[in-house]
């Protein structure tokens, strides 16, 4: 074994008290804690918490060498799934299995199987050769682009990933939750247990955790594990191979840098949950893009501006600025609106409608005023 890779267990790191580390912790540990007064409404949030899915699985391939425009993935949504690209398919798994830890989140079970299945949901039918590794723990030297010097030895991965697995169901003290995760960041991809995709699956691991550590906090925060590092992918690379050393000073780097894009991504994130920034900073100049003067007649603003306005609205609500209109006009209003994708049912059969943010058009336009606020830390 290279001298580089002395495995010295997996052992809590203990940063000094007046260190970057802790401060960074100790920020980490008020936005867990912080009550934040929601005034998004939950539908367009959830709207989002999907945009910045799809976003952050962007930002997740594109470190590991995933080229894919924001532009071409988002057009690529609207195309048959027998005709789409590897590579756009490959960052819908990602976001699919986000989607999955979302809503399963609570009753996930961290252990070698959770590992395999994650691997197989994201590998099957990618390639040939990604079907055929897909789920199966690697008996073969890591690829050479990785160096077989930053990863474990191919006869001890099956063992190192168990005591992983013991370390990340040990208990911890709480202050210690934010340096676990990106300790075993750092440690699933020394280990690289999977031929490919290790990348992949160490930032949903941490998206796990964080989720399962309560960093998503009472207001269920948008969680983004790769906006947070996908900034500067040659220190993220760099941090994590120099990590596998063990050195203590090398592992602290890793961690302050991991650290550090957690906290901006987890504050950032919150901006989103006061109505008043979403509306002023993204959604109204959102409407304004010519392509909505083309789109809209001058009732049709009118709608959205109430929709904007109100978060949530009914036709009775329309009906105050249109009191010459019979109802029967204001629902054929509304159902142009629906069928071209703009407006949304809260439910089946219901009443109530609310802003399509993910029509095909609205959302680009949403994303880059998200761009301009700086949200999206890589190139479109």
């Amino acid at each position: 074994m290279s001298p580089r890779i002395k495995y010295t267990g997996f052992k809590m790191p203990e940063p000094a008290f007046g260190s970057r580390i802790t401060d960074l912790v100790m920020d980490l540990e008020f936005l867990r804690r912080r009550e934040v007064v929601i005034t998004t409404d939950t539908n367009l949030y959830e709207q989002l918490r999907r945009i910045f899915r799809d976003l952050d699985s962007l930002a997740s391939a594109r470190i590991d060498g995933n080229k894919t425009g924001l532009t071409k993935f988002l057009e690529s949504k609207e195309e048959d799934p027998d005709t789409k690209g590897r590579k756009t398919v490959e960052i819908e798994r990602i976001s699919n299995a986000l989607g999955q830890i979302d809503q399963t989140f609570h009753q996930t079970i961290i252990f070698k199987g959770f590992f395999t299945q994650l691997h197989k949901s994201l590998r099957t039918d990618i390639t040939k050769e990604s079907s055929r590794y897909a789920g199966i723990i690697r008996r073969v030297e890591a690829r050479p682009k990785i160096g077989s010097i930053h990863a474990a030895p191919v006869h001890l991965v099956e063992s190192y990933l168990e005591k992983l697995i013991s370390y990340i169901n040990k208990k911890y003290s709480y202050q210690y939750d934010a340096l676990k995760i990106a300790v075993v960041h750092q440690k699933f991809l020394w280990i690289h247990p999977f031929v490919e995709a290790n990348g992949f699956s160490a930032r949903l691991l941490s998206s796990l955790m964080l989720m399962q550590q309560g960093f998503s906090g009472t207001h269920q925060r948008i969680i983004n594990s790769s906006l947070g590092i996908c900034h500067d992918q040659e220190k993220y690379h760099a941090l994590l191979r120099k990590a596998d050393s063990s050195n203590e000073k090398d592992l602290h780097n890793w961690i302050e840098f991991s650290l550090e894009g957690l906290r901006d991504a987890l504050s950032q994130m919150d901006q989103l949950t006061d109505y008043n920034f979403l509306k002023e900073e993204i959604l109204i100049p959102a409407f304004k893009h010519p392509l909505f003067d083309r789109i809209f007649t001058a009732q049709d603003r009118l709608i959205m501006d109430i929709a904007l306005e109100k978060q949530i609205f009914q036709a009775a609500d329309i009906r105050h600025y249109f009191p010459q209109k019979h109802p029967s006009e204001i629902s054929k209003m509304l159902k142009w609106l629906k069928e071209k994708e703009m407006v949304i049912n809260l439910e089946e059969n219901s009443r109530k409608y609310a802003i399509n943010l993910e029509n095909k058009y609205l959302v680009k336009v949403i994303i880059t005023k998200l761009d301009k606020q700086g949200f999206l830390p890589f190139d479109k």
